[in-house]
C-alpha cells in the first residue's frame, strides 16, 4: 500500500532537525516507534539509506543531504498550500477509513455511521470488521476503535468509555455442571476464551481488594466474541465477555452471570489515530461525535444513546 510520502518527509525532516527519533516523535506528538517506522517506509519508497544510525548519534548520508534540502522546499510550499486552503479544509470530505471489531460495529457503531454520513455528505467511510489489531500507517486506515485494557504506547489514543466484562453461562450448563461458588472452581470448568484477549489461559476475580487468580482451559478459543456468547447460551461452558456483547443474552435469560460478589477485568474503548498534529477534519469530527455520546466517565451503554 502507498506510502504517505508527505507526512514521511515531515518525520523525516524532524527527526534531522532534533538529530534524534525520540525528539522527532516529541516534537510531532508521535510514538518512537511510529517514527521510525515512517523514515523506514520512506526509505523503502526511494531505495537508498537516508541515515546513518549508530548507538550515539544519527547522521545523513549524501543521498540523505540531498534528499533533505528538497524535502525543506516541498513542506514549504505544502503549508503555504494549506495555509490558503485552510478554511476550505476545515469541512470534513474525503473517505474516512475505520478499523473496529464485528462485536463493536453490529449494531451500535453501524448506527452512529449512518448519523455521521448524514450530517456530513461530502466523507464516505470506509469500515472494515476484523478482530487483529491492524497496521494503522501500514494498511492505510484513519481511525481504529478498539476494546483494551490498555492501547499500545506507541499510538495515539483516546479513552472514551468504561466496558466492564461479566462471567457467565446459560442455565442449562450450571443445572448439568454446578454453579461455581468460589474462582478457583472455575478450574473444574469449561471456560471458552477470546483468542485476542490478556487472559486466555488465566481468569483474574477481585473481591475486597483481594486478587484470586485461577488457570483455567476449555475446548473454544476464538477471535470472535459473538461465537463464544453464542456457544455459551447453547450450553457449551463458560466466558468472560464486555457486557455490551452479553447485555441481551442476560436480558433474555439465555445466559445467568456466575461469580457476581466478584469483579472481573474491566476494560475501554479507545479511539486511536497514528498522528494527533495532523488530525483530518473527517477524523476529528468522527471522534467528536464518538465523544458526544460518551462524555466524560461514561460506560459503554451511553453509546446506544442517540440524540
Amino acid at each position: 500500500m502507498p506510502i504517505n510520502l508527505v507526512e514521511g518527509m515531515r518525520v523525516f525532516a524532524a527527526v534531522v532537525e532534533a538529530g534524534s527519533f525520540a525528539g522527532a516523535a516529541e516534537k510531532l506528538d508521535l510514538s518512537r516507534g511510529m517514527t521510525t517506522r515512517y523514515v523506514a517506509q520512506l526509505e523503502a519508497h526511494l531505495g537508498v539509506r537516508l541515515l546513518n544510525r549508530t548507538t550515539r548519534k544519527l547522521s545523513l548520508t549524501d543521498a540523505g543531504g540531498d534528499y533533505h534540502r528538497h524535502v525543506t522546499q516541498i513542506l514549504a510550499m505544502v503549508e503555504e498550500a494549506e495555509s490558503s486552503a485552510a478554511q476550505k479544509s476545515l469541512v470534513p470530505r474525503g473517505v474516512l477509513r475505520i478499523s473496529t471489531s464485528v462485536g463493536l460495529a453490529m449494531p451500535h457503531l453501524g448506527r452512529m455511521v449512518n448519523e455521521y454520513l448524514q450530517a456530513h455528505p461530502e466523507v464516505a467511510v470506509e469500515m472494515t470488521l476484523n478482530e487483529r489489531v491492524v497496521d494503522m500507517v501500514e494498511e492505510g486506515f484513519d481511525l481504529s476503535i478498539r476494546i483494551a485494557a490498555q492501547i499500545d504506547p506507541g499510538l495515539i489514543a483516546r479513552r472514551l468509555a468504561g466496558v466492564r466484562t461479566i462471567a457467565c453461562a446459560a442455565p442449562a450448563y450450571l443445572k448439568k455442571y454446578g454453579t461455581p461458588d468460589s474462582p478457583a472452581q472455575l478450574a473444574g470448568h469449561n471456560c471458552m476464551t477470546y483468542a485476542h484477549a490478556n487472559w486466555q489461559h488465566e481468569w483474574r476475580f477481585r473481591q475486597n481488594g483481594i486478587e484470586q487468580r485461577v488457570r483455567i482451559s476449555g475446548n473454544l478459543r476464538v477471535n470472535n466474541g459473538n461465537i463464544l456468547v453464542n456457544a455459551a447460551i447453547d450450553g457449551l461452558g463458560v466466558i468472560v465477555e464486555p457486557d455490551f456483547l452479553v447485555n441481551e443474552a442476560l436480558r433474555r435469560k439465555q445466559l445467568v452471570p456466575i461469580l457476581a460478589d466478584w469483579e472481573t477485568d474491566s476494560l475501554s474503548m479507545f479511539a486511536v489515530y497514528p498522528n494527533r498534529k495532523y488530525l483530518p477534519p473527517k477524523v476529528r469530527s468522527f471522534v467528536d461525535l464518538l465523544v458526544e455520546r460518551f462524555g466524560p466517565g461514561s460506560h459503554w451503554p451511553a453509546l446506544g444513546k442517540q440524540k
